[in-house]
C-alpha cells in the first residue's frame, strides 16, 4: 500500500464516523467490556455499535447503552472503524468479516500473534498481514491496548483498555507498550493522540511518525520504543522532523535483561544501546533515561522551547531558604549551564541595588538569591518583577512556597495538641497557597515570554493547583532539583542542534 493511502485511512482511523466492537461484553473484568464502557467514557459522541452473537443480549440489546448486533454486516450503515476484542482463535475469522463489510480501519487489541514464538500463533500472525494487505485493511496491534484521538475535540475518542481521560492536547504519544503508554498519557493530561502500537504486523511506529509529522496540531510527539523494525526509515524521519517538532523517546531494552523481555513483550528486537544512542543523536532526538525525566522532557518541551541562544544558558535562582538554593546550584552548573555571578556581570551591581531595597540587609547579595526563609508571600512578585528589568538570566528558577502546606501531610504529632495544631496549620497554609499560586500564575501571565520555572520542595503531585499550573503552561518541578536541571540541559542540546541544522 502507498503511503498516501495509509495515511488517509489513518485520518479515518483517528477520526471515524462510527466505531463497532467485535466482542463487546457486560463483564468489565473481562477487556470486551472495559472497551465498551472506556468508548463512552471518554466522551465519543458518535454512533457505535456492539457485536456479540451470545443468545443472551437478543433479550437486552444494549450493553452501557451501546446497541447490540450479532454480527458485523447486521450495522445498517458503513463502518470506519472496528475494534477487536475477541480470543485469539477468534481474530482471523473478525478480521475476515470486517473485509467482507468493506471496512478499511481495524484495532487488534487481543494478544497472542507475534510476540508468541509458536508454529501455530506464527503461522496466524502471516495470515492476518496476508488478508490484510490483500483487502488494503490497516490494523494497529495486535496486542495493542488501544488508541486515543482527540482529533475532534467535540467527539473524542478512545478505543482501549487503558483508563484515561485526557483533555485536548498537542502531544502525540506512540508506545510499544500498552502499560508504559498508559502510564505516560495519565502522567501527560493533556494529548491529541496516544497509540500503544503492540506487535505492529501492519501499521508501524514510523507510519504513526509519519501521520504525527504531517498534523499542524501536533506540536511534540512522544514515544516509547522497544525496538525498531523499520531503523533507516526512522532516523530519515527524525531528522527531517526534530528540526520542526521536538521527538521525545524513553527507551526500554537497554540491558541484556530489558532486552530478552522486550523481545517477549511484543517480538521487538532491542538492538544495541550505542547504536540507539547514535541514531538519537544523530536524528536530534531527546533522549529521556527514566519515565519522570520523560514527562517533564515533554512538559519542558511544550512549555519553554525554543529557549534562548545565549551559550551556555544563563540560570538565575531565587530560594526561599540557603541550603535549596546551593543545591540546586550545583546541579545545574554540574551540566553545564552557568549560574550567573552578579558581582561579574554587567549589570549585577544594579540588580543587587534594586533587590536589596525589598530583602533584608543580611542577604547573600549574589545568585542564588536566597529570600532568607522570609514569610512575606509577597516578596516573590516584587524579587522577579525586578530581575525581569535586567537582562541577566535566560532562565530563572523560582521555588514556589504554594505546596507547603503537603508538607504537613508527613507530620505526625504525638498527643492531641500537636495533631490539633497540624490540622490548624494545614487550613492556613491551605490559604497561602491559594493565594501564592494566584499571585505567580498572574506573574507568568503578564510576562508570557519570560521563562520561569518554579520547583517545589514538596514532592507530590497530589493536589488541583499544579493542574493551574499546568492550564497556563508553566513548568513546574515537584521535590525533584535534580530533574529539572537535567531537563533543561537536554532541551537547550535540542534548541542548539535545532539552530545549527536551521
Amino acid at each position: 500500500m502507498k503511503l498516501e493511502e495509509k495515511l488517509a485511512l489513518m485520518e479515518i482511523m483517528f477520526n471515524p464516523k462510527n466505531v463497532a466492537i467485535i466482542g463487546a461484553s457486560e463483564n468489565l473484568i473481562k477487556v470486551g467490556g472495559m472497551v465498551a464502557t472506556n468508548i463512552r467514557i471518554g466522551g465519543f459522541k458518535k454512533k457505535i455499535y456492539a457485536i456479540n452473537p451470545n443468545p443472551k443480549y437478543n433479550k437486552n440489546k444494549s450493553i452501557y447503552g451501546i446497541e447490540v448486533l450479532p454480527s458485523l454486516d447486521k450495522c445498517p450503515e458503513q463502518i470506519d472503524l472496528v475494534g477487536i476484542v475477541v480470543p485469539s482463535t477468534a481474530v482471523l475469522d473478525s478480521i475476515k468479516q470486517a473485509i467482507e463489510c468493506d471496512i478499511r480501519t481495524a484495532v487488534i487489541i487481543t494478544a497472542g500473534f507475534g510476540e508468541v514464538q509458536t508454529k501455530d500463533r506464527q503461522d496466524e500472525n502471516k495470515e492476518l498481514i496476508k488478508m490484510a494487505e490483500k483487502a488494503g485493511l490497516i490494523f494497529v496491534g495486535p496486542n495493542s491496548l488501544g488508541i486515543y484521538s482527540s482529533e475532534n475535540e467535540a467527539s473524542p475518542l478512545h478505543l482501549g483498555m487503558g483508563f484515561m481521560t485526557p483533555q485536548p492536547g498537542t502531544v502525540a504519544i506512540i508506545s510499544q507498550s500498552g502499560t508504559m503508554g498508559a502510564i505516560l498519557s495519565n502522567m501527560m493530561t493533556r494529548i491529541r493522540y496516544f497509540v500503544s502500537s503492540g506487535n505492529e504486523a501492519c501499521l508501524l511506529l514510523e507510519d504513526y511518525l509519519e501521520y504525527f509529522a504531517q498534523d499542524e496540531k501536533t506540536d511534540i510527539i512522544a514515544l516509547f520504543i522497544e525496538g525498531l523494525r523499520a531503523a533507516s526509515r526512522f532516523k530519515q524521519l527524525c531528522s527531517e522532523l526534530t528540526i520542526k517538532k521536538p521527538v521525545v523517546v524513553l527507551k526500554g531494552g537497554r540491558t541484556k535483561s530489558g532486552s530478552r523481555a522486550a523481545f517477549s513483550h511484543t517480538s521487538s528486537i532491542a538492538g544495541s544501546k550505542d547504536i540507539y544512542n547514535s541514531y538519537f543523536k544523530q536524528a536530534g532526538i531527546i533522549r529521556a533515561e527514566n519515565i519522570n525525566q520523560f514527562m517533564y522532557l515533554v512538559k519542558g518541551a511544550s512549555f519553554l522551547l525554543p529557549l534562548p541562544q545565549h551559550e551556555p544558558l544563563r540560570i538565575g535562582i531565587i530560594s526561599g531558604g540557603g541550603g535549596y538554593g546551593i543545591v540546586l546550584a550545583d546541579l545545574c552548573e554540574e551540566q553545564g549551564l552557568e549560574v550567573v555571578n552578579l558581582h561579574t556581570h554587567p549589570n549585577g551591581p544594579k540588580l543587587i541595588e534594586q533587590l536589596s531595597e525589598h530583602l533584608p540587609f543580611y542577604w547573600s547579595r549574589n545568585n542564588p538569591i536566597d529570600l532568607v526563609a522570609s514569610r512575606d508571600f509577597d516578596l516573590i512578585p516584587k524579587v522577579v518583577e525586578n530581575i525581569l528589568n535586567y537582562d541577566v538570566f535566560d532562565i530563572l528558577f523560582i521555588q514556589t512556597h504554594a505546596f507547603f502546606r503537603q508538607m504537613l501531610n508527613s507530620f505526625q504529632p504525638i498527643n492531641e495538641f500537636g495533631k490539633k495544631m497540624r490540622d490548624l496549620m494545614k487550613a492556613v497554609m491551605k490559604g497561602i497557597g491559594k493565594q501564592v499560586s494566584k499571585t505567580e500564575i498572574n506573574l507568568c501571565t503578564r510576562y508570557p515570554d519570560k521563562k520561569l520555572i518554579y520547583i517545589s520542595p514538596v514532592p507530590t503531585f497530589v493536589d488541583p493547583l499544579f493542574e493551574k499550573y499546568g492550564q497556563h503552561k508553566i513548568l513546574i518541578f515537584p521535590g525533584n532539583p535534580e530533574i529539572a536541571a537535567v531537563v533543561l540541559r537536554k532541551l537547550h542540546d535540542y534548541q542548539k542542534y535545532v539552530n545549527r541544522r536551521k
